[in-house]
């Protein structure tokens, strides 16, 4: 039996009295650069979290041309070590965010929570006292500056839980309170002469009331602290009797880490 052997047909199509040769078609090679093609990462806003965008990481990977990965490399933004602390808990973000809702910088929230509770969320509220939550707040200063902070701001109210007594165990929305209470302490700050308040600045105030946190932050490192605060006080705060102005506030930075010389106000 015999195969005969298929030729490929060649055709001549006639153009306007002319004619021209129809070759077949070759196949096309696509050259594709050595190693992998950058991968886009669609980022998607948290519900809720309106148009705030907050510090991220960044990583960088080197790629050979196999395909492998030499190397990787991981850079964090300017935030502070206290907020990457209230950035790993479930609310920090929105914590953050309705602290700026109020003017307030979340470095400076962020190293008021690490002292108080070292950004936990605990509850300590019992027979004698009604402070709780990771910024520690009592019921009275909670409700009074929340109040004061959804009047300033109303939008706010719709990223809470409630604004009842029962919302101050939800950290997000005890934060708008204590980011109320230090703008506060900021403005009594700037009043007493203190033109840009820092966190460590407004410390004593929010831990001790507006009358000794004026004076304190006014006071000089050798002033002693029992001067200002009772001894009961000092004592529930881990002061010793002897304990000067300038040991205290060097105790109090050393927990804040590098948010203790942020600013409060955002503006």
């Amino acid at each position: 039996m015999l195969v005969k052997k298929r030729r490929t047909a060649w055709k001549v199509w006639p153009v306007l009295g002319s004619s021209f040769l129809v070759y077949p078609a070759l196949a096309q090679t696509v050259n594709v650069p050595a190693g992998l093609p950058p991968t886009v990462n669609a980022t998607y806003q948290e519900v809720g979290m309106g148009g705030w965008t907050p510090p991220t990481s960044t990583t960088t990977q080197q790629i050979s041309g196999s395909g492998s990965v030499v190397s990787t490399t991981t850079t964090t933004g300017s935030s502070t070590d206290a907020l990457q602390s209230m950035y790993s808990q479930s609310w920090g973000y929105a914590a953050a965010q309705n602290a700026s809702a109020l003017g307030v910088t979340p470095d400076a929230l962020a190293a008021t929570c690490v002292v108080e509770s070292g950004c936990r969320n605990v509850y300590t509220a019992n027979g004698n006292s009604s402070i709780t939550g990771a910024f520690q707040m009592s019921n009275g200063t909670y409700n009074e500056a929340l109040q004061k902070a959804l009047t300033s701001n109303p939008s706010l109210a719709s990223s809470i839980t409630n604004t009842g007594i029962s919302g101050q165990q939800d950290p997000a929305t005890q934060a708008v309170a204590a980011a109320q209470y230090l703008k506060d302490a900021a403005t009594s700050l700037q009043n007493a002469g203190i033109s840009n308040p820092t966190a460590l600045d407004a410390r004593a105030y929010y831990n001790f009331g507006p009358t000794a946190g004026q004076a304190i932050a006014r006071a000089t490192d050798d002033t002693p602290m029992s001067q200002f605060v009772s001894a009961s006080h000092m004592a529930n705060n881990g002061i010793s009797s002897n304990e000067t102005v300038g040991q205290w506030r060097a105790n109090v930075a050393s927990k804040m880490g590098s948010a203790a010389s942020s600013p409060i106000l955002s503006s």
